[in-house]
C-alpha cells in the first residue's frame, strides 16, 4: 500500500501494523481470532450453554457498558478508530460467513450431554466457540461504528444509525434470549386433562396451564398409487406417473402398463372378496383398479390398510407389485378445552402452523399417534415461550425502516 503527498511529491510504503490499519490488518486480526476458536473448541471439546436469565441481562449490560465507555474514552484511539472502520466490519462479516457455511455444509444436531462432540464443533455451529468469537467480534464492531454516528448526535444519520442499531439489537437478543427460550411438548389423550409438560430429556414439567383434548380431527389428500420392486422391498419413483394419486376414473401408463381406476373408496372395509363403504373406526382407502399390459389383463381391489385392516396389493410379477401409499396428512387439528390456574378456561383449535395463544405461551400442533392416523386418540402439542421475542422483532423492524430510508435517500440523490 503507498500513501501519495502531493505537498513533497514523494511515496512512501506503509508497513504492516502501522496505523492506519486496513484490509491486510483485519484479515490478519480475524483469522487470528478463528484460530483461537477452534484451539478452544479442540482444548475444551464441548458447546457452549445459553444463559438464563439473570445472566444474560447482566452480560449484556456489562457488554453494552464497554462498548459505550470505548466510544467515550477512546473515541480517537487508532485501535477504536479501526474497530468501527469497513476493513474491519468486512473481516467481521467474513467470520460470520464462514461460520453459516459450515452450518449449511455439515448437518446440525442438539449437543447431548454425555455424548464426545466432534473436534471442530462442525455438528453444532451456534454453540461452538468459534461461532461466539465471531459474534462477538461483529457486534463489537457493529456497535462502535453505530455509536460513532449517534454522538454527537445528527439528524442526517437517523436512517443509518436505525438499520444498524436495529441489527445489533436484533442479534443480541437473539444470542442472549436463547437461554430463556421454553420449549415443551404435552402429551393428550381424549377426555383427559393434563397439566404437566415434558423438556427435551423428557423430564416432567409442572405447568401453569392445562388442555384436555375433546376430539383430534385429520384431513388427507387421496392416497399415491405406486410400483413396488419386491425383491428389494423398494418403491419406484423414477418416471412422471411413478407416483400419482388415486383419481376414480383416472387412466394412465406407466412403463408397460396401462392402468385405469375403476373405483376409489375413501372409507371402505373388506368383506367377502370386496371392499365397502363404512363409517367406523379403522377404516381405509381401497381403489378397483384394472392393469393391462402384453402379458396381464386383471382387475383387482388394492389398500394401504390401517390399524384395523390388512393392507392388498396386486402382484404383477416375480418382481414387481403395484400397492397404494398411505395418505399423506394435508390437515390436523385438536379441539381442547383450555385451563389456566388463575381460574380462567376456554375453548380452542389447535392447527398445524397456526399457533394458539395462551398466558404467555405459543401453543403448535406438533403431530399424532401415526399407527392410528386420522383415527388417532393422542395429539402432540408443542408449548413455547419466547420472552426475548418481541425485542428481536423490534430490532429487526427498526432494521427495515432504517434500510428503506437509505434506499430511498440513495434514490434521491442519485436523481
Amino acid at each position: 500500500m503507498h500513501i501519495i503527498d502531493l505537498k513533497n511529491r514523494y511515496v512512501k510504503t506503509r508497513k504492516l501494523w502501522q496505523y492506519p490499519w486496513d484490509y491486510k490488518e483485519s484479515f490478519i486480526i480475524a483469522a487470528g481470532l478463528l484460530l483461537v476458536g477452534y484451539l478452544l473448541q479442540i482444548t475444551t471439546r464441548t458447546h457452549i450453554k445459553p444463559v438464563s436469565s439473570p445472566v444474560n441481562y447482566i452480560l449484556a449490560l456489562v457488554f453494552l457498558i464497554m462498548i459505550v465507555s470505548l466510544h467515550l474514552t477512546s473515541r480517537n484511539h487508532q485501535l477504536v478508530k479501526w474497530l468501527r472502520s469497513v476493513p474491519a466490519s468486512i473481516s467481521a462479516i467474513t467470520l460470520i460467513l464462514i461460520q453459516a457455511v459450515i452450518m449449511g455444509t455439515f448437518p446440525q444436531q442438539n449437543f447431548v450431554d454425555g455424548v464426545k462432540p466432534d473436534l471442530f464443533g462442525f455438528s453444532f455451529v451456534l454453540s461452538s466457540w468459534p461461532f461466539i468469537i465471531a459474534q462477538l467480534y461483529f457486534l463489537l464492531t457493529l456497535g462502535l461504528a453505530t455509536l460513532n454516528r449517534m454522538m454527537p448526535w445528527q439528524w442526517k444519520n437517523w436512517g443509518f444509525v436505525l438499520n444498524h442499531l436495529g441489527l445489533f439489537i436484533a442479534i443480541t437478543a437473539g444470542i442472549l434470549g436463547s437461554g430463556d427460550l421454553q420449549r415443551y411438548t404435552m402429551d393428550l389423550y381424549e377426555n383427559q386433562l393434563v397439566w404437566g409438560a415434558k423438556n427435551e430429556q423428557g423430564n416432567s414439567i409442572p405447568m401453569d396451564i392445562a388442555f384436555e383434548l375433546k376430539k383430534f380431527e385429520m384431513e388427507t389428500f387421496a392416497p399415491k398409487l405406486a410400483f413396488a420392486d419386491i425383491k428389494n422391498n423398494s418403491i419406484e419413483t423414477k418416471g412422471i406417473n411413478a407416483l400419482r394419486m388415486i383419481v376414480k376414473g383416472d387412466a394412465y401408463d406407466y412403463e408397460n402398463y396401462k392402468i385405469k381406476i375403476l373405483d376409489y373408496i375413501e372409507n371402505s372395509k373388506f368383506t367377502g372378496n370386496s371392499y365397502f363403504p363404512v363409517n367406523e373406526e379403522g377404516a381405509t382407502p381401497s381403489a378397483l383398479i384394472e392393469v393391462k399390459s402384453v402379458k396381464l389383463d386383471t382387475i383387482a381391489w388394492i389398500s394401504c390398510g390401517s390399524f384395523a385392516t390388512s393392507y392388498s396389493y396386486l402382484q404383477l410379477n416375480d418382481k414387481e407389485a403395484i400397492v397404494m401409499l398411505q395418505s399423506e396428512a394435508k390437515k390436523y387439528s385438536s379441539y381442547v378445552d383450555v385451563f389456566v390456574k388463575d381460574g380462567k378456561n376456554e375453548k380452542a383449535i389447535i392447527e398445524v402452523n397456526k399457533p394458539y395463544k395462551a398466558n404467555g405461551w405459543k401453543i403448535y400442533q406438533l403431530s399424532y399417534d401415526e399407527k392410528f392416523g386420522k383415527w388417532s386418540k393422542r395429539s402432540v402439542i408443542e408449548l413455547v415461550r419466547d420472552p426475548w421475542l418481541p425485542i428481536v422483532y423490534c430490532g429487526i423492524f427498526m432494521m427495515i425502516i432504517g434500510a428503506l430510508y437509505l434506499v430511498f435517500k440513495g434514490k434521491r440523490t442519485v436523481v
